[in-house]
């Protein structure tokens, strides 16, 4: 859209997400959520179970803002939601991308109508191009090149697992240099209006600090990372959905029942089946304070017959409910509607993989990363065990 030739607004850039886009009253731009269609075979499922809730649709929006003016100018946009967007999933604070990196939009200009739309204040310097979103969104490339640069720097190398349906890389990042019995498999959700890339990169940098810790961790487990499982998605700035509309995070269940399933489900599937984890770490990220973390461990009957893996369960699940003093958590038993539909129940059943689906809700990306390795180290030693945590050798000091 064009105001009087010196305002640009528009949604036509790799991530952007936005329907029709309109000057409406007042001089506010009026930005319609981009349309997200889900297969009828999954709209039966959520109407059957969840009165049609469970998973929103549209709830991402991100555009690219213009100003072509000689002078400071101010706008107002008003991002308008569905009846689909989900309760809470469109709450503050909104996003502007200003300097080459994220900012929250501050609450004085930020004017929300829960279940209706959002106003934002800008204030445009000349020639500023900013984006102006619901979410820090993060450029697929963006992530390659830091994966590359861990994998460069770092004890990492990276493997691609498939393609997507429009043919961009689906990639993982494997710890090296021992050899390992078990691996932690952390991944971001193939949701891309939950933006976790950057959480879960920010815990393969953690484990190249150079602390005891990290290096016994190293040494310990293989650490695999996900960070954009359905990188159509996030490219077509969709919310559930991949490129084609399907939903590749619900279509493990129809994978393995022999039924044509998403290429992203399938590379995602194959990766975790080969690797057979020992512990299955899937992060969402809200980048809001509106509700507790949430957290879905899988309850002990998906272990039946294994006390030993049932002990290491509660030791873990003991470890991770430590972290926070308040919570929302629900553990996912064989009756839970559509448990199978995801990727955990299957590693759960099949190979015994304590899996954990981590909603993270705090503000920025600095926090939501420190949030995410928190939650990694906890994990990650809780599974080596406190007979592990105990052998810990004296440092070596020397003189300097």
């Amino acid at each position: 859209m064009d105001n009087n030739s010196n305002l640009h607004i528009d949604a036509d850039f790799e991530g952007g997400s936005a329907g029709e886009i309109q000057l409406g009253k007042d001089g506010v731009v009026e930005i319609g959520p981009k349309p997200e269609q889900i297969p009828v075979w999954f709209s039966e499922a959520l109407d059957a179970h969840f009165g049609g809730a469970g998973v929103p649709r549209e709830y991402a929006c991100h555009v690219r803002v213009v100003s072509d003016a000689e002078e400071p100018q101010e706008t107002r946009l008003r991002f308008r939601f569905t009846a689909t967007d989900g309760a809470g999933y469109m709450a503050p604070p909104y996003w502007i991308l200003r300097h080459g990196r994220w900012w929250p939009i501050p609450a004085a200009d930020t004017r929300f109508v829960d279940g209706s739309h959002v106003d934002l204040a800008l204030r445009l310097e000349p020639g500023e191009l900013v984006h102006v979103a619901n979410k820090p969104y993060v450029h697929g490339d963006d992530v390659l090149d830091e994966m590359e640069t861990l994998s460069t720097h770092g004890p990492f190398a990276i493997r691609e697992l498939g393609r997507s349906a429009g043919d961009r890389p689906i990639v993982a990042l494997e710890s090296t240099g021992f050899r390992y019995d078990d691996t932690i498999l952390i991944c971001a959700t193939m949701q891309p209006a939950e933006p976790a890339a950057r959480p879960v990169l920010a815990i393969a940098h953690w484990l190249t600090d150079g602390s005891a810790l990290s290096q016994r961790l190293l040494e310990r487990f293989r650490f695999a990372f996900v960070p954009m499982p359905n990188p159509d998605g996030t490219a077509e700035g969709r919310s559930c959905t991949n490129g084609v509309a399907e939903v590749p995070m619900f279509s493990f269940g129809r994978l393995l029942a022999g039924e044509e399933a998403p290429a992203e489900t399938r590379a995602l599937w194959a990766y975790a089946a080969d690797l057979r984890p020992l512990s299955f770490m899937e992060f969402h990220t809200h980048y809001q304070n509106v509700r507790s973390h949430k957290l879905n461990p899988m309850a002990a009957e998906w272990y039946a017959g294994n006390e030993e893996r049932q002990d290491l369960l509660r030791a873990v699940d003991e470890a991770l409910l430590a972290l926070n003093s308040d919570w929302r958590m629900t553990a996912i038993e064989p009756a839970t509607p559509l448990c199978k539909a995801d990727m955990s129940a299957h590693l759960a059943e099949r190979y015994g993989t304590l899996a954990y689906r981590y909603q993270i809700y705090t503000i920025t990306e600095e926090a939501t990363c420190a949030h995410a390795i928190q939650v990694a180290r906890t994990l990650a030693t809780a599974l080596a065990g406190p007979a592990w945590e105990a052998e810990a050798p004296a440092p070596t000091v020397m003189r300097g």
